[in-house]
């Protein structure tokens, strides 16, 4: 769930829409799971599919890897590999360490005083106690995203290879091959007992499916084969090729050179180059609004997170990798791209990761604040989930600003180091 940094800024600027597009789905994560529930409406199995926006972390770290490292991963050289290990785990572990801290501090405070199994602990902080019992949260929950991601990071010289080898024997062909064997490897076994249970999947079924590292490897390197992809198209493109969507359209609509005319084989020339961009925009847009019309339309299961719930945990990976590769491929394609693009979704996308680590810790503490005070309540009388709108956006505030707070006074210098 690293950030879209590319080598340079021209790189950067490529993935803007990616950063945008964390900005949104880190807050669909976040109202998913603390907005108070309001009166039923057309977007309500929206919010409780949020499943659908960590597939796309998921992939989407698979993704930017691959962008950014390839090149240099490929060639085998060991202080690259190192340098990649460095940049792209160390400051995680360090964050989500933090971020633990943070949670373990507000579980021995709702304990009163009881301590948690300390070798559940042990494993918690060695990102291990997913592999063993997913089932059995960490003291912050959202940690498990790492514990998952950990694996295929370790291993992403070894899969950087792997799909190297496959483009250099079979070309696109065969990296499209590969993104299909990689989806059926993830969401083969769903679907498999969905249809041998009679349509039914259980909670527990769901989290291992989910939680459980191994159930991630395919996603992110199915992100992996879409930046190749993606690099593939763009290798293919005319050099004069422009690189964004708005550079497209003026340029394409010019008719002369230094106040030449054009010469018609020339803007006949100019005009085919417009047209990977169209028609990739329109395939990134189509992807996106498919994938809304289904959390929207889909009707939500009797059981939460239960039954056909779990098949959002990686049933639309193939539609979130076509617009990661359909609006990258490009230079940022599309209208959903160009609306990803905005400053301030970019500026606060920048934040995700450490909005997405905090959000239980820094909920919690505004629990507890209230309940201390006596000035306000978070919760139902049961404790089941939030009913007040007002501490919540309170909440949701606060969480920005203390995530951005912690990534440019703290996490930057880590990444400096």
């Amino acid at each position: 769930m690293g950030g879209a940094t590319g080598d340079g800024g021209a790189e950067k600027q490529r993935l803007d829409h990616l950063t945008g597009a964390r900005c949104l789905a880190s807050t669909w994560i976040v109202c998913g799971h603390f907005l108070p529930p309001l009166s039923p409406s057309a977007l309500t199995p929206a919010r409780h599919r949020g499943n659908v926006a960590v597939c796309f972390f998921i992939l989407m770290s698979g993704f930017i890897t691959q962008w950014v490292y390839a090149a240099r991963i490929v060639e085998g050289n060991v202080v690259e590999i190192q340098r990649f290990y460095t940049r792209r785990i160390v400051r995680v572990v360090i964050t989500t360490w933090v971020a633990m801290l943070l949670g373990l501090v507000v579980l021995l405070i709702q304990l009163k005083g009881a301590l948690p199994n300390l070798w559940h602990l042990v494993r918690c902080f060695a990102f291990l106690e997913t592999w063993v019992d997913p089932l059995d949260w960490c003291p912050n929950g959202q940690t498990w995203t790492v514990a998952a991601l950990l694996p295929s990071w370790l291993l992403y010289p070894l899969t950087c290879g792997a799909i190297a080898a496959v483009e250099k024997r079979a070309g696109s062909a065969g990296l499209g091959m590969l993104a299909a064997l990689l989806w059926l490897c993830s969401f083969g076994p769903e679907l498999f007992l969905f249809w041998r249970q009679g349509g039914h999947l259980s909670n527990e079924q769901g989290i291992w499916s989910y939680v459980w590292p191994p159930a991630q490897l395919p996603d992110f390197a199915l992100g992996c084969v879409c930046a190749a992809l993606a690099r593939r198209q763009r290798a293919q493109l005319p050099t004069s090729q422009p690189s964004s969507p708005n550079s497209v359209t003026s340029r394409a609509s010019d008719s002369s050179i230094d106040g030449e005319a054009m010469s018609p084989a020339c803007q006949q020339q100019r005009r085919w180059r417009v047209l990977p961009s169209l028609w990739f925009g329109l395939f990134a847009d189509m992807s996106v609004a498919v994938i809304a019309l289904l959390v929207i339309a889909v009707p939500p299961s009797d059981a939460p997170r239960a039954d056909r719930e779990v098949l959002f945990n990686h049933g639309l990976a193939p539609l979130l990798a076509t617009f990661l590769y359909a609006s990258s491929a490009e230079g940022g394609s599309g209208l959903v791209a160009r609306l990803l693009r905005n400053d301030a979704l970019v500026g606060l996308g920048e934040y995700s990761f450490e909005v997405y680590l905090f959000q239980y810790p820094l909920h919690e503490i505004f629990v507890a604040l209230g309940d201390i005070s006596g000035s306000y309540g978070m919760r139902n009388a049961e404790g089941t989930h939030n009913t007040n709108s007002s501490g919540f956006m309170a909440f949701f505030l606060t969480l920005w600003l203390f995530a951005g707070l912690y990534m440019e006074h703290v996490e930057s210098r880590l990444v400096s180091c």
